[in-house]
């Protein structure tokens, strides 16, 4: 491996890591002993949310304001469609996103069952029912559900845009403050014909412990997902290796980290953050983790086994 790459990418043989890290270590040992005798299982995201990603943070937008987010050929934009609910972020739509684009992928049903109360749903997302997160689970949920995602490819030959309503209808009885208050009709969520045939089209595997583990960054969960993805691309295209600028990776991801006129500090910062997260990530996929090189200008790819073996 390089020398530019100590420290950089490779997880192990450091002393210097933080408890977090050990305990994603640690997490990452669990689920490989786990995965010698039962396969961990198989989740699915729709392509497109593994190379364009929602909000990390609360991007404090105006009531009805919409979210952008540029990859320099793909774009990918989130419109509320209602004045309650504003543009979902963090780490509960994404969990949310998965269970919805894996149900939609092995049930091949539009229409979602979200269980008789909160607590109902939580379990089937992977989340613990601690009490003290229900009301940012509802809205979070509700904002995810009632969101416009509009996504525009562009490059020299194509211009062209789809818009995804996620959900036609949703019908959601939870109780505002009680998770295991139940309902007495089942909360539905019925996906667009649009984003059902998006899902369905070329959905990106990943391993849901993995995706769950990394939860508390969902930066981190944005690269385990686009890392998996890449590597599969790069495998099926016979390519030698891909090229990645660290500025696109920063419209891609860091849209945070904002650069002064006179400072490319917007850029080192992410870049600090990216290559923390990155680590954590190749805790659990090891196979790549000498094929992953900061080349200083670019982040650099070669092909190595896939994450999760074709079918």
């Amino acid at each position: 491996m390089p020398a530019a790459c100590e420290g950089g990418v490779r997880p192990r043989g450091r002393r210097d890591i933080s408890q977090r890290h050990r305990d994603l270590i640690e997490e990452a040992l669990r689920i490989e002993q786990e995965e010698a005798g039962v396969a961990c299982a198989t989740g699915y995201l729709a392509r497109t949310l593994a190379q364009a990603t929602l909000p990390h943070s609360d991007p404090k937008l105006a009531p009805g304001q919409m979210y952008s987010r540029d990859t320099g050929k793909l774009t990918l934009t989130v419109s509320p469609t209602s004045k309650r609910h504003g543009i979902p972020y963090g780490s509960i739509p994404r969990m949310i996103l998965a269970w919805i684009c894996t149900e939609a992928v092995l049930t091949k049903e539009r229409t979602l069952s979200l269980g008789h109360s909160q607590s109902d749903f939580l379990k089937k997302v992977g989340l613990h029912n601690n009490g003290r997160d229900i009301r940012r689970f509802r809205e979070q949920s509700l904002r995810l559900f009632k969101a416009v995602i509009s996504i525009e490819h562009a490059d020299d030959y194509v211009d062209a845009s789809k818009r995804l309503m996620i959900s036609d209808q949703s019908h959601v009885f939870w109780h505002p403050k009680e998770a295991d208050q139940c309902a007495l009709w089942e909360s539905t969520l019925e996906l667009s014909q649009r984003f059902f045939d998006e899902i369905r089209s070329a959905p990106v595997p990943i391993k849901l412990e993995v995706y769950y583990s990394l939860s508390k960054s969902p930066l981190a969960m944005d690269i385990y997902a686009w890392l998996t993805y890449r590597m599969y691309v790069l495998r099926v295209s016979g390519r030698r290796d891909a090229l990645i600028p660290w500025a696109s990776l920063k419209h891609q991801f860091g849209a945070g980290y904002a650069d002064k006129p006179d400072s490319n500090q917007g850029l080192y910062d992410f870049k600090s953050n990216f290559r923390k997260r990155l680590r954590e990530v190749l805790n659990f996929y090891r196979e790549a983790e000498d094929h992953v090189e900061d080349t200083g200008p670019h982040l650099r790819l070669t092909p190595c086994k896939l994450h999760i073996p074709a079918r």
